[in-house]
């Protein structure tokens, strides 16, 4: 998939996303919306650096196996 298909794709997501949002009256089940997206937010980031160590952990193995 080409990086325009992706963007488009990423800011339908982000309409729809702020659309329902705004479509929420009740202030207390915002902030719990906005909560939990910044929990999904931080679990991802820490899932990706764990990615990121894990991957640089297999190359330095494998760097030192053709040592």
């Amino acid at each position: 998939m080409d990086d325009d298909a992706i963007s488009g794709m990423r800011r339908r997501e982000e309409l729809q996303l702020v659309r329902a949002f705004l479509g929420i009256a009740d202030p207390a089940k915002r902030q719990r919306i906005i909560h939990l997206a910044e929990r999904l937010a931080d679990e991802a980031a820490m899932d990706e650096s764990q990615r990121a160590a894990a991957s640089e952990d297999g190359a330095a193995v494998e760097r030192s196996s053709d040592a």
